[in-house]
């Protein structure tokens, strides 16, 4: 026989003995049943003790503490990189005219 024939032959018997263990792993679907727990009740949610407008408006409160303090962060910031010019602003406009950039 050939030495293609040969190859061919030999690479049918590695996949004939590699079929079985590709199945084994698979389990063929027959897999041990997931235990779901108990089931899903509401005894575990908290039970509220305190009045709803009293909390909603402590809550409100913090809340809105924490927006004023980032959106004067933000304004620092932006006002920050506007100085320092990170957005480049100079760099993109028109070039201003030579009687203006040298007015020394």
């Amino acid at each position: 026989p050939s030495l293609r024939k040969m190859k061919v032959w030999s690479l049918a018997r590695t996949a004939q003995r590699a079929v079985p263990l590709v199945f084994r792993r698979n389990g063929h679907g027959h897999h041990a049943p997931v235990n779901p727990g108990p089931p899903c009740t509401m005894d575990s949610m908290p039970v509220p003790f305190q009045p709803y407008s009293k909390v909603y408006g402590e809550l409100q409160a913090k809340f809105n503490t924490y927006l004023a303090g980032s959106f004067a962060f933000f304004i620092l910031a932006f006002s920050y990189a506007v100085y320092e010019d990170i957005f480049i602003y100079e760099a993109l406009r028109t070039p201003q005219s030579y009687r203006n950039r040298n007015k020394n």
